[in-house]
Formats: structure tokens, C-alpha cells, sequence
């Protein structure tokens, strides 16, 4: 079975240099995603990531800053809220990992949706200390589509028969 998202992932990451050392990585994270509707400025963006990069937050893939320009104010805007509080930093030999809790509040399908969901990023930087790779690991359908009308039924439905 091949996923080319993993795949992808793995390439990208064998061939990037590793972290050395970014002073609170987790401050610099907290100043796009601690409020997520007003972080989401281009200056904050262009600040935080390389020109070139791979980001996955489970949802997109990107590797150019223009797409993260976009992509980022759209999904602030679908939202009514989204804060990160960040619980825990470790670093490896190459990357930063990130633990948090996401809240988040907005509407689906006329629902109202209040989800609090625990998940991680990890994170490398270049020698400017800007993002290079950023990769989600989170719970998606817990945090997120066992809440979506319609959807929701039939992801609970699967997870219950487990």
C-alpha cells in the first residue's frame, strides 16, 4: 500500500539540513497559531516560513509561501475561533516537536461545532530560524470530522465498530 503523502514527506525531510538551535520555538509557532483568526497577517507568515518549505497540517499539503499566504487567512475565516496553547517542547537531533490542545468554534452545515482536540507539530528551521518543514500530527477525525454533520455519523459509526 503506498501513501504519497508519507512518501513524499520522507524525501523532503532526508534531504533537508537539521535544527541546530531556534530560541522558543514554540513562541515564534504561538505568534501565528496562539490566535489563530489574528495571526494569520502576511508579515507574521513571511516572518515564521522559509520562501520554500513542506507543510501538511493533515489537511493541505504545501511547499511554497504564496500558497501558505492564501491558505492560511481562508481557513482563519472559516472558523470563529482557533487558539493553541502549547504543552510541551522536545527536540530531537534534527527537529522541534510541539505538543498542543487546539479549540476550536465554527459552523457546519448550520451547527454550531465547539471542538477541543491534543495533537503535535513538528518542526525544522533553517539557519535564518524560519520554517522549513512543518508536519501535523493530530487526531482529524476525532478534533474535526466526528463533528461535521452527516459526516460525523459515519465516522462515529466506524470508530464504534472498532
Amino acid at each position: 500500500m503506498n501513501n504519497q503523502r508519507v512518501e513524499d514527506f520522507l524525501q523532503v525531510a532526508s534531504k533537508m539540513p537539521p535544527t541546530e538551535t531556534v530560541e522558543s520555538p514554540d513562541k515564534a509557532f504561538l505568534t501565528l497559531f496562539g490566535d489563530f483568526k489574528a495571526g494569520t497577517k502576511e508579515d507574521i507568515i513571511r516572518q515564521l516560513y522559509a520562501e520554500t518549505f513542506y507543510f501538511n497540517d493533515t489537511f493541505k499539503t504545501f511547499g511554497h509561501i504564496d500558497e501558505l499566504l492564501k491558505y492560511m487567512p481562508e481557513t482563519a475565516d472559516a472558523t470563529e475561533l482557533t487558539t493553541v496553547e502549547i504543552i510541551d517542547v522536545a527536540k530531537s537531533d534534527t527537529d522541534y516537536y510541539l505538543r498542543w490542545v487546539m479549540h476550536m468554534k465554527f459552523s457546519a452545515a448550520g451547527k454550531k461545532i465547539d471542538s477541543k482536540s491534543i495533537g503535535m507539530t513538528q518542526l525544522r528551521f533553517n539557519e535564518e530560524g524560519k520554517i522549513i518543514l512543518h508536519q501535523d500530527y493530530w487526531d482529524g477525525a476525532e478534533g474535526f470530522y466526528s463533528r461535521l454533520p452527516i459526516v460525523g455519523f459515519f465516522v462515529n459509526y466506524v470508530q464504534n465498530r472498532l
